[in-house]
């Protein structure tokens, strides 16, 4: 190791918050992050002191220990694979910038990580399903153009090529929707602005033209029958009356739209493994499963996995590890 003065673990991490917010090519740390990590190091440094262990002296064994130490929130739970991965990653990131400082020679995260998480893997479709899913859009889509249909096209379309969360349609307000583009006159262009579900990041979602154009259409049935408008009004309400669209009801519309879409497609329990579906999976499967297909499609089909980080709001890309049974090519971990 470098011969350097032995660092405060206080003026370390604030060294370490100072350089994190000077990356522009990370996704910027809230208060709740900054919180999270300023916990690890604290819990960390405790263990360090309990075990008389210099926090820059510190093996992968020892933080391997630390992982396995590390207690549930509740004595009726279990500290799940998830938790112990979160408070590597912090551990692993300080280190780094301790390495990148002269402070230490080897980062000794890199030799602890904990198991992976012990998740079931995500449902997703298969392209034949997901083709007939698209084409039900529009072909004999239950109630034509009315209001609830104009309503559940535009819902389903944020799902299946946005990959809106349940929590995220919701919350969506008119003024999250601005036009931003004219295509020759003949359709507009939208951006949604999406609030992150509990506050936090915001991010900017450019609209394709078909889910435009599905936007565009339920803005001009909206207002009918409806109170007084303002911005803050929800963009998706559940009745005509604007009340507030229960997550069943986003629920409903998916497990309707997909029993439709798939029986008149004959691929529920069809002789082809690829294309079928057993029609007791197909009961677990809403808006998650439209999302998780998504998030699949875009990365088979080449978009860098920082987009799709950014597209989806994720904190931590890993996530998409669940889907690794729908991607044409290895998730990178």
């Amino acid at each position: 190791m470098a011969d350097v003065t032995a660092v405060d673990p206080d003026t370390f991490f604030a060294s370490w918050q100072a350089a994190r917010f000077a990356r522009p090519d990370l996704k910027p740390m809230g208060a709740a992050g900054l919180t999270q990590a300023s916990l690890v190091w604290r819990h960390w440094l405790a263990f360090c002191t309990a075990h008389g262990l210099a926090w820059d002296a510190a093996q992968s064994a020892d933080i391997a220990r630390y992982c396995q130490a590390i207690g549930p929130r509740s004595s009726l739970k279990k500290t799940s694979p998830v938790t112990r991965r979160r408070y590597w990653r912090v551990l692993r990131d300080l280190y780094a910038h301790a390495l990148e400082s002269g402070l230490i020679e080897v980062n000794p995260a890199e030799g602890a990580q904990p198991p992976a998480t012990e998740r079931v893997p995500s449902l997703a479709l298969s392209l034949p399903m997901w083709t007939a899913l698209h084409e039900g859009l529009y072909e004999n889509f239950p109630g034509g153009d009315d209001f609830k249909a104009k309503r559940n096209r535009l819902v389903l379309l944020l799902m299946m090529r946005a990959a809106l969360t349940v929590r995220e349609l919701i919350g969506l307000t008119l003024d999250c929707a601005r036009p931003c583009a004219d295509l020759a006159g003949a359709a507009l262009l939208y951006t949604l602005r999406v609030r992150k579900a509990g506050g936090g990041h915001e991010r900017a979602l450019e609209l394709d033209p078909q889910t435009s154009r599905a936007l565009h259409a339920w803005l001009e049935v909206r207002p009918v029958g409806l109170p007084v408008l303002h911005p803050g009004s929800r963009l998706i309400v559940g009745d005509r009356i604007g009340r507030t669209i229960a997550p069943n009801g986003l629920y409903n519309i998916c497990q309707a739209h997909l029993a439709h879409c798939l029986v008149r497609a004959n691929v529920l329990a069809s002789p082809t493994p690829h294309a079928s579906v057993d029609p007791g999976t197909l009961a677990h499967m809403g808006p998650n499963t439209l999302r998780n297909t998504c998030i699949a499609m875009w990365f088979n089909a080449g978009v860098p996995l920082q987009e799709i980080q950014r597209r989806c709001g994720f904190k931590d890309a890993s996530v998409m590890s669940r889907l690794s049974a729908h991607l044409v090519q290895p998730f990178p971990l």
